[in-house]
């Protein structure tokens, strides 16, 4: 006789959680490639691009195997479609973080340090962003249980909340860097450049993250 797991399928949350996991380890080493960046440390950001891209590669084989094993006939308390663009927003985070490690070994790069700072206040926020979305992710599956409509979302959406507002600090902390950068006295165009990719590849990682935490606000008000 069938069990009811394999009649409806498993559910996706745990294996969710546990690549929410594996993408923010992908974000958690973009401090280290930061500071290697101001250390002018090539082989560290050659160390930590090699741990950076085999996490993110870690990532995707979990994203693949959620997409393959995603149920057609388990009772969801959300759409399938959901879940989907939850793991595919999530994807992009790991991306972001990826293209940030590839992107710092481009070319050794002198940054003023009157900038680095200012730098690592965006890195630190970025990492806060992830931190945050990793603690909702952290409560899918207790929400799962309930039919996410328990109490344990009114935390849930005050932490997407809070999501929301550290991606907006990041947002001006990223802008305020590039207009330093773009108008610092003889910094080289190639460091602009350079520096511009990084600020837009955190950008990207923090807003991917906020679109997370967005979709699954979309889920709760749904129920």
């Amino acid at each position: 006789m069938r069990s009811l797991s394999e009649i409806f399928g498993h559910s996706p949350f745990e294996p969710l959680v546990e690549h929410a996991r594996k993408v923010h380890q992908c974000v958690s080493m973009v401090g280290p490639v930061a500071e290697a960046i101001i250390a002018d440390d090539k082989k560290r950001l050659g160390e930590l691009q090699h741990q950076m891209s085999r996490t993110e590669y870690e990532a995707d084989q979990l994203k693949d195997r959620i997409r393959q094993r995603l149920p057609k006939r388990y009772f969801l308390p959300v759409s399938r479609g959901d879940v989907a663009k939850f793991l595919t927003e999530m994807d992009k985070i790991a991306d972001g973080a990826e293209d940030f490690a590839i992107i710092a070994t481009f070319r050794p790069i002198r940054l003023p340090n009157s900038l680095h700072k200012d730098f690592m206040a965006l890195v630190c926020k970025v990492v806060e962003v992830s931190e945050i979305l990793l603690g909702v992710a952290e409560e899918l599956a207790a929400l799962q249980k309930e039919s996410f409509a328990g109490p344990e979302t009114d935390d849930v959406l005050e932490k997407i909340q809070d999501v929301c507002h550290a991606e907006w600090e990041s947002d001006k902390l990223s802008r305020s860097l590039a207009r330093q950068c773009y108008s610092y006295q003889g910094l080289d165009v190639v460091t602009i450049l350079i520096m511009d990719k990084l600020c837009h590849a955190l950008s990207s990682l923090a807003d991917h993250a906020e679109n997370v935490g967005k979709n699954l606000r979309l889920m709760i008000s749904r129920k």
